[in-house]
């Protein structure tokens, strides 16, 4: 409704309005008795694209006028208002500027010619050029920006114009135009807005020099240099402690971890913690920034929600005129992509068969076997030849994002509307992945009298994808199925045509496990559609000076549906639907957030320089899930119609609902004196719906303190600002839903047609209190050099009690497990570094540099003595990523040990193998302009810790591994010998005992040299690369290039825009790994084999153009 009326509001009425600016040929009709001036102006704006600018405290708004006209001309109707008031008036452009009456010259008009201002915008501290600074006509939504010169222009109405010139980081100026055409401004630095302005829980927006705690922010402008499908990743290595884990998958969101805590902080759109959108529902160009909110004191205000941090993201809001932003990335190659041996066929012991594994005969030798031809679709003695040996990338095909925005906004008095558009076109690396993804957002604010305003949102996302994976060690892998599994003797190019019979056998020379990638792709389907519906409404109210009133209603709406559709003839999945199978899966449910909130602020209260500022309120945060899952039972009747009626037994249905509520009320206290000293205490008391009624109600409180040390040390030259800061809360995790309730699971046609019921294995305890972790954090931020170097640091300590855990216990009892509070504590300790750099400023040249830097590691405390694992690594102090392997069994000199065969021996016992976190991880961002070009370069990596490479190591099991290719193997399968020896030793005699941890207790083995042959194919499959997959990850990656120009003003005005803007751009442009190959390791796994990781380059155009009658 709110949107509507300010549509309403701003739609053009072109039929009524007087379009032509010649004033004597231009008619329009005006009745108006004993009427306001004002309500003349708007009743002459409301027929007209002309808008009146004026000074209040010159024009008597409330002045009665009565005039009546009919098809009269403007100029007519000015004269005549202005013999009544004593006003005069003269145009520029759309604008009607008000006046007293001056004398009148011969030569002068009633509406007088405009006339043109130009300046230059410098800093007075040094000298140089301001670029982008804002310069805008007083009291009227007119202005234009200095260019990277610092030169501007702008026509202006009168003498009497005022001209604000504003820029970040310095105070606001202000000249009376006169007589004057050259006005040179030079602005001064302002040191109290060298901090930014941050938005904080709740919406609340407050200076970043007087927070406690981190906080870091990052401008939609730096979000949208390089366009990708996710705007996540466009954050990867922009804030100090955000950890963004890319993935190389289709359409697969970045997981976002925030100071080593779990997946995906708390995500909050202009106010609103919607419980189901992610970043992957918001578009880049809505975005106006995004603040970070780091620590559990950040987000107290938020609840158990919150205790992770949150990513606040700030829309745009106002403005007017048109944009227009399109970007197209192309595929560039590849950054990881696995190779394989191509010597050898598909079989074991070196002989070819088309079932299992690639240990088979050697091709390209003249050998001959009986082989499938999919071109005659039949068996035939053909040679073994490796004319598949580029099978994977053959098959691979080139990926391809399309991203355009359009959005439109209007501002005037009484607010604003802004509608926004995006469109998201995605194409993966495998056929027939492709994504098409609508954004649609309309915002806008009423302002209706001085003391009430309503702001609402309104959003829809919509995605749709034929296939959605084709990813994964499994059936629907084509990883798996192409590069592990099957060898280079056939040419998978030919099997484009995959069926034999339509809808029943598909053209597949594999009968067992593997199936047709082809047919995967276009009949195996895994369908996906996405819709999402969000609505925001925030009215405010003031109540009397200082006080206000806001309500907050925020609510999301997801409906998606999932389906799979197997063919009959399926090989991978033969043993449950060799018959077909189509399933739907429909998941559907909300979140309702609801505020109502008291904000009181009060300066130099009762002392001068003491502020007071106090937030009181009440939340309600509701959630609900539900799904209706519905599968075809025993095959499909007709091959090839994929429906629920076309099962050939009552289809299986199943349903699920979850629902959850928590109540709260909350309080913030923010005090600061001299504007030097800062205090917050907050508090917040729930109540969970999933918690038992005895611990049901839980508080969080906090503390904060921020002290600006420079205040006290006094002006420097290189000194500008300095503060540190402070701060500590406790945080609670409530339970999950139905964690505490004895609940059924309901089985249908279990046996003979019957349903059955399932009693649960856990036991639901009701004594159960909610996991609490105690934060504090402390750290300093200082601005040095006149704002060209800033830095910040900051140190974390989070302890974690009360842990909730899932403990087995004897099976007798009639469960398996039951959910307890353990005495296990843990400590997570941080430290996240900040600098940001102006390091060239001069009147062609900048060069802005940001490097982000941090470590978080997770420690025992105290070990709970019976439910904490009983080994060596876990110890009070000890870190808890503790990455553990078999190993091999070794000599004191670490030299691996064989049996008599010459295999060699693996452990009986688990060890300790490394840790698996990063020491740290860091991002590198630099931005360089020159004249009207602009250049981005981002970098980003981590360094240390150890992840799995199952890509690599399952290779050497199949046997496709590039490295099995060697003398051993061509010696065992051509030659017949068995030639390969173990590095290593063999136990001539004596013997070892253990502890109950694997440490030797006694050990009298006496060594010699292992000299035992073995068929390399045995030892290669056990030993693989010696370390079971473990693999030191670190890497460094080139993750965004982007190259513009911005064309002169001058040729934006010829084509019709007020800017534009070409850009050259790339993603993922570069990755160097110290030892991690075949796979990307930026999403820290590969535990289920990571598809190709892609380079992207693409052209990215952007246009704006301001909007006519300006208000």
């Amino acid at each position: 409704m709110v949107l509507g009326q300010l549509a309403n509001l701003y739609a053009n009425k072109e039929n009524e309005k007087l379009i032509n600016t010649d004033l004597d040929k231009g008619l329009i009709s005006i009745d108006e008795k004993n009427s306001p001036l004002i309500k003349v102006f708007k009743t002459i704006e409301s027929k007209t694209d002309f808008s009146f600018f004026y000074d209040k405290k010159v024009v008597n708004e409330s002045k009665l006028i009565t005039i009546k006209k009919k098809n009269a001309s403007l100029e007519h109707i000015l004269d005549h208002i202005s013999v009544q008031t004593g006003l005069s008036f003269k145009i520029i452009n759309d604008v009607i500027s008000v006046n007293l009456s001056l004398p009148i010259n011969e030569d002068q008009s009633t509406i007088q010619q405009p006339k043109k201002v130009f300046g230059k915008v410098i800093s007075q501290s040094d000298g140089e050029p301001l670029p982008g600074v804002t310069i805008q006509l007083k009291g009227v939504a007119v202005g234009t920006t200095s260019d990277f010169d610092g030169n501007y222009d702008l026509n202006v109405p009168n003498q009497q114009a005022v001209l604000v010139f504003s820029y970040l980081g310095f105070k606001t100026h202000e000249e009376v135009v006169g007589d004057r055409l050259q006005i040179n401004v030079s602005l001064e630095e302002d040191t109290q807005q060298l901090e930014e302005v941050v938005v904080t829980a709740l919406g609340i927006k407050r200076e970043e020099k007087s927070l406690g705690y981190a906080v870091q922010k990052v401008s939609g402008e730096n979000l949208q240099a390089v366009k990708g499908v996710d705007v996540a990743t466009s954050m990867t290595g922009k804030v100090a402690g955000l950890w963004i884990q890319n993935s190389t998958e289709f359409n697969k969101a970045p997981d976002i971890r925030l100071r080593g805590g779990s997946s995906n902080p708390l995500l909050v759109i202009d106010g609103i913690p919607y419980g189901n959108m992610s970043l992957n529902e918001v578009a880049s160009d809505d975005i106006a920034s995004m603040d970070v909110l780091k620590g559990a004191t950040a987000s107290a205000l938020y609840g158990a929600r919150g205790s992770g941090g949150a990513i606040i993201i700030s829309t745009i809001s106002g403005g007017d005129g048109l944009s227009i932003n399109s970007n197209s990335m192309f595929f560039a190659g590849y950054l990881a992509l696995p190779k394989v041996q191509s010597s050898y066929s598909a079989g074991l012991g070196g002989t070819y068969s088309a079932t299992d594994y690639v240990w088979g005969q050697k091709l390209d030798v003249g050998n001959m076997a009986e082989q499938w031809n999919p071109e005659t679709k039949q068996l035939e003695n053909m040679p073994l030849t490796s004319r598949g040996k580029n099978n994977f990338n053959d098959f691979l095909e080139p990926g391809f994002i399309n991203n355009n925005n359009i959005s439109f906004s209007r501002s005037g008095d009484l607010g604003y509307i802004r509608t926004s558009l995006t469109h998201i076109y995605n194409e993966g690396q495998y056929p027939n992945l492709k994504l098409n993804k609508l954004n649609a957002n309309v915002s806008g604010k009423l302002k209706l009298g001085d003391n009430f305003e309503l702001q609402s949102s309104l959003g829809y996302n919509r995605s749709t994808s034929p296939q959605t994976t084709g990813s994964g060690y499994g059936d629907q892998g084509y990883m798996y199925q192409i590069l592990l599994w099957t060898g280079p003797e056939y040419d998978l190019s030919k099997y484009r045509d995959y069926w034999i019979r339509p809808n029943i056998e598909q053209n597949w020379h594999y009968k067992a496990w593997y199936d047709n990638p082809y047919f995967i792709a276009y009949e195996k389907l895994r369908g996906e559609e996405t819709n999402m519906v969000n609505v925001n409404l925030t009215p405010e109210l003031k109540l009397f000076d200082g006080a206000k009133l806001t309500g907050r209603i925020g609510y999301d709406f997801y409906s998606n549906e999932y389906t799979r559709r197997n063919p009959p003839s399926v090989n991978s999945t033969r043993l449950w639907d060799s018959k077909g199978l189509y399933n739907q899966d429909e998941r559907r449910g909300y979140s309702l957030n609801t505020d109502l909130l008291f904000n009181y602020g009060k300066r130099n209260l009762g002392i001068e320089g003491f502020d007071l500022d106090l937030t009181l309120g009440g939340s309600m945060y509701q959630y609900e899930e539900q799904s209706l899952f519905a599968s075809t039972r025993n095959g499909i009747i007709v091959p090839g119609i994929y429906s629920l009626n076309n099962s050939v037994e009552r289809p299986d249905v199943a349903t699920f609902r979850r629902k959850k509520q928590v109540n709260s009320v909350l309080g913030l206290l923010s005090l600061g004196y001299a504007n030097s000293i800062f205090v917050d205490v907050t508090g917040r008391n729930d109540w969970s719906s999933t918690l038992p009624s005895t611990s049901r109600s839980y508080f969080y409180p906090s503390v904060a303190s921020s002290v600006l040390l420079s205040e006290f040390i006094g002006k420097t030259d290189w000194l500008d600002l300095w503060k540190v800061r402070g701060s500590w809360t406790v945080s609670k995790q409530d339970l999950g839903v139905y964690d505490t309730n004895v609940n059924y699971n309901v089985n249908q046609g279990a046996w003979e047609d019957y349903n059955t019921a399932t009693y649960p294995t856990t036991i639901k305890g009701i004594d159960v209190d909610p996991e609490t972790s105690r934060t504090w954090e402390i750290g300093t931020a200082a601005y040095l050099l006149k704002n060209r170097v800033m830095l910040d640091v900051a140190y974390y300590n989070i302890y974690n009690y009360n842990r909730q855990i899932s403990s087995p216990i004897p099976s007798s009892s009639g469960f398996t497990s039951t959910l307890i509070n353990t005495d296990e504590t843990r400590e997570r300790k941080g430290v996240e570094v900040t600098l940001n750099a102006g390091i060239i400023k001069n009147d062609d040249f900048t060069w802005d540099a940001s490097v982000n830097w941090s470590k978080t590691h997770s420690y025992y405390k105290d070990l709970d003595p019976i439910y904490s694992p009983d080994n060596l690594w876990v110890k009070p102090g000890g870190r808890v990523d503790n990455y553990t392997i078999t190993d091999w069994q070794r000599d004191p000199q670490g030299n691996v040990i064989h049996n008599s065969g010459g295999r060699p021996i693996r452990g009986d016992y688990s060890s300790f193998f490394d840790y698996s976190d990063p020491d740290f991880i860091w991002g590198f961002t630099n931005t360089f302009t020159y004249k009207n070009f602009d250049f981005h370069l981002s970098f980003d990596g981590r360094v240390g810790g150890v992840l799995y490479n199952y890509t690599a190591y399952k290779m050497w099991d199949t046997g496709s591994h590039p490295d099995s290719d060697n003398e051993w193997r061509y010696d065992e399968v051509v030659n017949g010998n068995i030639s390969y020896i173990g590095d290593g030793v063999q136990v001539v005699s004596g013997e070892a005992t253990y502890d109950q941890y694997g440490q030797i207790t006694s050990d009298n083995r006496v060594y010699a040299p292992n000299n035992t042959p073995i068929s390399y194919e045995t030892y290669a499959r056990r030993f693989a690369d010696g370390k079971f997959g473990a693999t030191d990850p670190t890497f460094v990656k080139l993750r965004e290039v982007a190259i513009g120009y911005t064309f002169p003003k001058d040729f934006s005005n010829k084509i019709g825009m007020n800017r534009a803007t070409v850009s050259l751009t790339a993603q993922n442009v570069f990755l160097w790994t110290k030892e991690f190959k075949f796979a990307d390791p930026d999403f820290n796994s590969d535990s289920q084999l990571s598809s190709p990781s892609q380079r992207f380059v693409g052209l990215n155009v952007k246009l704006h153009t301001a909007a006519k009658n300006q208000k």
